[in-house]
């Protein structure tokens, strides 16, 4: 399963973008579906950072487009949020919180589950 994560410079040691369809970059992170552990990471630009209007529903098709299934950071805006959950991409929010704390709060949860 792929987990994208609202960054600002990218990186699972970043902070957590303030804003969701702006947030500069999407760290992207693989994660094994057996043991839930990190396969790999990468960092991808947000297309909706720099777009003069729906930034959100820019930045959901750019995780579709990398195949998420899980996004973490602030809440999104309401069409970001429409096209999230109709696209079937699962919404954590968290701010104020590193990259790497917000994906552990999920994997733990998932564990759980």
């Amino acid at each position: 399963m792929k987990v994208a994560i609202a960054t600002n410079r990218g990186g699972l040691d970043d902070e957590i973008a303030d804003r969701f369809g702006r947030a500069p970059t999407f760290t992207i992170v693989e994660i094994d579906d057996t043991n839930h552990e990190i396969k790999r990471t990468y960092v991808v630009e947000n297309p909706g950072s720099i777009a003069g209007s729906g930034a959100g529903i820019k930045a959901v098709q750019k995780l579709i487009e990398e195949g998420v299934s899980i996004a973490i950071g602030p809440n999104p805006g309401p069409n970001a949020l429409v096209a999230l959950e109709s696209s079937g991409i699962r919404v954590y929010s968290y701010v104020g919180l590193k990259a790497r704390e917000a994906l552990e709060k999920v994997l733990q949860e998932l564990r759980q589950a």
